[in-house]
């Protein structure tokens, strides 16, 4: 997806809470192993990702961390949230699609070179 953000087929929209939530997971013990990966990983992405800040909260999610990935979708005019988890979310909200990484795919269909 990176490709296609940097192509211009694809806008990736991040805020500063979004961000600090991305630094917060990746550091997670869990990750250990994978440390330098995700740390290479999430630079790429946030060096390509549109900066937005909310402008109307969102409380549509019982995480306020979930609630502000809404809330920068709102504020950026996105078509949709990608999530990994998704059954924290609702299906839509106000315009916003919610989907996986999988079906943003499909939707987007095959990168053409």
């Amino acid at each position: 997806m990176v490709e296609r953000v940097r192509g211009g087929t694809l806008r990736l929209a991040v805020s500063n809470a979004i961000s600090s939530e991305y630094h917060e997971v990746a550091a997670r013990k869990k990750f250990e192993k994978h440390r330098l990966c995700l740390a290479e990983c999430l630079e790429a992405i946030l060096t390509v990702a549109e900066r937005f800040e909310p402008i109307e909260p969102c409380e549509a999610c019982g995480d306020p961390d979930d609630n502000a990935m809404l809330a920068c979708a709102l504020a950026a005019g996105a078509q949709c949230v990608v999530t990994g988890n998704g059954r924290h979310f609702p299906s839509e909200w106000r315009g916003v699609d919610v989907v996986n990484a999988r079906t943003l795919l499909e939707r987007l269909g095959p990168v053409i070179p």
